[in-house]
């Protein structure tokens, strides 16, 4: 069923559509299941001795980070859309970034500028920082059903799926804050054939 305007609340997951070579992939997908793997298998070795789910636990420690998170994301928003900035105007340098769109039926492929790269990436980090507190929350919450409803003895396997999973997106979101502030405090400065600008004007 095709409900009016549900699409447009969905445009920040437009990144993870974005197609950037290889690199992408690594940032996306690849560093966030290394590092969520390992906080797990961390989390597991100890036999969960380490509150995870719990008050003041982990999960709830990053929902606490993401009340300030959020806010961070949607003003950088801000900033890069509106900056007045030649630089921000100019395609990546390197591999161009490209996101595949319908218009009026037809497939086409759009080139990025850097200034809707940074749009695309800090919407999506601020959805999905949006999505991960209410997970949380939820996660928390329903720990102390979960513990009465479910078998005591897959108890550590649902532990293990839900932590790797939400860790897995905490993670992405996580790699994708350090790709976007290496763009704001030194890529956006640099024309796209690396050189210093000597007048932010040109």
């Amino acid at each position: 069923m095709n409900i009016p305007g549900v699409r447009q609340l969905f445009t920040p997951l437009n990144y993870i559509r974005i197609r950037r070579g290889t690199v992408k992939m690594w940032y996306d997908w690849y560093m966030p299941t290394a590092i969520s793997g390992m906080v797990v298998m961390i989390l597991i070795s100890t036999d969960w001795s380490i509150n995870t789910f719990g008050s003041n636990g982990l999960i709830e420690q990053v929902v606490e980070l993401l009340k300030m998170l959020i806010g961070f994301y949607i003003a950088s928003l801000a900033a890069v859309s509106t900056f007045p900035s030649a630089v921000l105007n100019q395609g990546l340098a390197g591999e161009s970034a490209t996101l595949k769109s319908k218009r009026r039926g037809k497939e086409i492929v759009i080139p990025l500028s850097r200034r809707r790269f940074l749009s695309y990436l800090f919407g999506y980090l601020a959805f999905m920082s949006l999505v991960l507190f209410i997970s949380g929350m939820a996660i928390n919450l329903l720990t102390p059903l979960a513990k009465v409803h479910i078998s005591s003895s897959i108890i550590p396997w649902v532990k293990g799926v839900v932590a790797f999973i939400y860790l897995f997106w905490v993670s992405n979101i996580l790699v994708s804050t350090l790709l976007g502030l290496h763009y704001l405090t030194d890529r956006i400065h640099r024309p796209v054939d690396g050189n210093v600008i000597k007048n932010d004007d040109k």
